[in-house]
């Protein structure tokens, strides 16, 4: 058999709440939004719009996403997970907020000093 009557294409051929159906090299493939959130943002109009780069390596370019064959096969031995924008921002904020200084102490006490949080007036508005 020689190679050039192997379809070399990537497709989106379906896409469900859980996750993409995609075939690559016309062998099929399910990415689970579970295992990359990245696909899940993706508009209706960027998730079709994949491409085939050679080699196991796919490539949605408007998103500047690549992934490879060998991770959609089996996710579970790859446990670097990328996440969303939003959830990494939401993480590094709790990590911020939890984090304990002396400085933090120390103006946490000149606050509770002077009465602690103020109270949000609330204006009375006559109808």
């Amino acid at each position: 058999m020689s190679g050039t009557s192997v379809k070399k294409n990537a497709e989106v051929r379906m896409v469900t709440s859980a996750g993409l159906y995609l075939t690559i090299e016309d062998k099929g493939y399910f990415a689970s939004f579970a295992d990359f959130p990245y696909l899940a943002a993706l508009p209706s109009t960027q998730v079709f719009n994949v491409e085939y780069c050679g080699h196991g390596h796919v490539r949605w370019d408007d998103a500047d996403i690549d992934l490879h064959t060998k991770i959609l096969a089996n996710p579970e031995d790859y446990p670097f997970h990328m996440q969303t924008v939003s959830f990494a921002a939401t993480q590094m904020g709790r990590r911020g907020g939890s984090v304990k200084s002396a400085r933090k102490a120390a103006s946490s006490r000149a606050n509770g000093l002077k009465g602690g949080r103020p109270f949000n007036k609330r204006e009375l508005v006559l109808t």
